[in-house]
């Protein structure tokens, strides 16, 4: 059995069936087709590659794999790479390498050292040298990408390995002797630690929850809302966590970040934790964005949560408690908890998030409200809302609602431009059934827009919404934040007919000035299952404070 057989056997054997990526010069010896199996799914650009494997294993919860060619292939692919490391996505990441007889990195054509290259993006690093050793290895990996905090592994792949044999019979005994990826318990409750943090519950008057992706990885979200329901404590998201609990559910006050009080025109952030005098934060990542800063780092905090990484002097919180999840909370909620009062300055907040509309009369604002709206309309409670980075995404995280987890997808800790459309491309491939929709701008989206064949190629009837102003938004907005003027030269681009660009690629477009008229055409095109885009024109108002 040839080498890249055996390893592609190997994936599909332990739960491994997507491939995204691109091919190169390897083709010779490894083509995908040597596994029943094994999907592959081709690419226009290996950033995209990394995006899709990326969100699929972020919503699936099990690690696929994105692949590429060596040299500019891996250094293409490593931005998709490091959008899991930070967003917290399980996926294997394999890159070929010259045969190893050539190998003289940064000397020979294509080669650069694969695995250093990609130690600091990955949890793991390695490449392979024998084929006996592929089962062991690429079972090992995919073990450290689920376990604690997930993320990406690497592997490189030396095309003389790839064109290896190694023997029939020894290769079906190692397949045969795999047994399936081991998802280590996390530490079990430590009833004394839990009972202070459950007295410092009773003694608080105002508590807040604040979740975390990681309720969601952990799959918590029933115990977040009985928790919240039994002892009346409301509930904040980050972007990231979104959906954890229903954001129509009476308790849930807002998702979260530094720029609630820009997009709503109103200091609501104040508001929000004037009364609070414990902050709950439960699957909590510092990186998802919603920082001590906002409650101005003079409350009380308790961190719960299954695995964490210390962040030293960058935050600490008053207590910590690491041990399963789901069993601890179970506990608290099973306590002698007194019901909370639910604080009246943060009822009137509450009643403004509920509406998800701006405070301002500006005729930009009241658009990008109502595009957001019509766009949840269209793809329902459970269809899925992938954002690509730009000021729209802040617009869509914070006005958009949304009431299941993973149904609102961005690329919250790395804040990759051009994340969106790869990123509904993977969705919709782990969510065949459900309605899958992009917000995105005219910057970030022509970062991938070459992948808008990839749409069409694989019939993938997602909705793209481009807005379009000619710019990149937020870093006007980051101008505006020291100065008056901005400096065009460094924001804004010519203009790109986005309606033709989309038809030169096979994909219905459309140019839409009045959007009344958005939630119909969505649904139409969601009914007749093809992918659409529609561009709209939109004057954002740069300057928010």
């Amino acid at each position: 059995m040839k080498g890249s057989a055996f390893f592609l056997k190997t994936l599909a054997k332990l739960g491994v069936n997507n491939i995204f990526g691109i091919v190169g010069g390897e083709a010779q010896a490894i083509q995908f087709d040597e596994e029943k199996d094994i999907n592959f799914y081709l690419t226009r650009h290996e950033f995209t590659a990394g995006i899709m494997a990326d969100v699929y294993s972020r919503i699936s919860g099990t690690p696929q794999m994105c692949y590429s060619t060596f040299g500019p292939g891996l250094t293409n692919l490593s931005t998709g790479v490091c959008s899991a490391m930070l967003d917290r996505s399980p996926i294997l990441v394999v890159s070929a390498q010259i045969p190893r007889e050539e190998i003289c990195y940064n000397q020979t054509h294509q080669c650069i050292d694969n695995v250093e290259f990609m130690k600091p993006l990955t949890k793991y690093s390695a490449q392979l040298e024998n084929l006996i050793d592929i089962p062991k290895i690429v079972k090992e990996a995919l073990e450290i990408a689920i376990n604690g905090i997930p993320g990406p592994v690497y592997l490189s792949f030396p095309l003389d390995l790839m064109k290896e044999k190694i023997d029939e019979n020894l290769a079906e005994k190692l397949l045969n002797e795999l047994t399936p990826i081991n998802k280590k318990l996390p530490n079990q409750v430590n009833d004394e630690k839990l009972n202070g943090i459950i007295e410092e519950i009773k003694n608080s008057n105002n508590p807040i929850i604040v979740v975390g992706n990681q309720v969601i990885r952990e799959d918590c979200c029933n115990e977040i809302i009985e928790l919240a329901n039994k002892f009346n404590i409301p509930v904040i998201s980050t972007l990231a966590s979104k959906g954890v609990i229903p954001e129509d559910h009476h308790l849930f006050i807002t998702p979260g970040n530094k720029y609630i009080d820009e997009i709503y025109q109103k200091p609501l952030i104040a508001d929000i934790f004037k009364s609070t005098d414990l902050m709950l934060l439960i699957g909590y990542d510092f990186g998802e964005d919603l920082k001590p800063s906002l409650w101005k780092n003079d409350k009380k905090t308790i961190v719960i949560n299954s695995f964490y990484e210390d962040m030293g002097k960058v935050f600490q919180p008053g207590l910590l408690y690491i041990g399963d999840m789901k069993k601890s909370l179970n506990k608290i909620i099973n306590s002698n908890i007194n019901v909370k009062t639910f604080p009246t300055e943060l009822k009137q907040v509450k009643e403004i998030f509920d509406k998800r509309e701006v405070c301002n009369d500006n005729e930009s604002f009241k658009k990008i409200t109502s595009i957001i709206s019509s766009i949840r309309n269209s793809i329902g409670k459970t269809g899925i809302l992938c954002s690509d980075i730009g000021l729209h995404k802040q617009y869509a995280g914070l006005l958009s609602k949304t009431y299941t987890p993973n149904t609102f997808l961005c690329s919250n800790v790395c804040g990759s431009f051009g994340f969106g459309l790869p990123a509904a491309l993977g969705a919709k491939l782990a969510k065949p059934n459900e309605r899958v929709a992009l917000i995105c701008g005219d910057g970030g989206f022509h970062s991938t827009s070459q992948d808008l064949e990839t749409a069409v190629r694989y019939n993938l009837p997602i909705v793209i919404v481009l807005l379009k102003d000619n710019a990149f938004g937020l870093i006007k907005y980051y101008q505006h934040l020291s100065r008056e003027e901005i400096y065009n030269p460094s924001v804004e681009f010519g203009n790109v007919d986005f309606v033709k660009l989309a038809e030169a690629n096979g994909m219905k477009a459309l140019h839409l000035d009045n959007v009344d008229y958005l939630e119909t055409i969505m649904n139409d095109a969601f009914e007749a299952k093809r992918p659409l885009l529609i561009e709209i024109p939109i004057n954002y108002e740069y300057k928010l404070q």
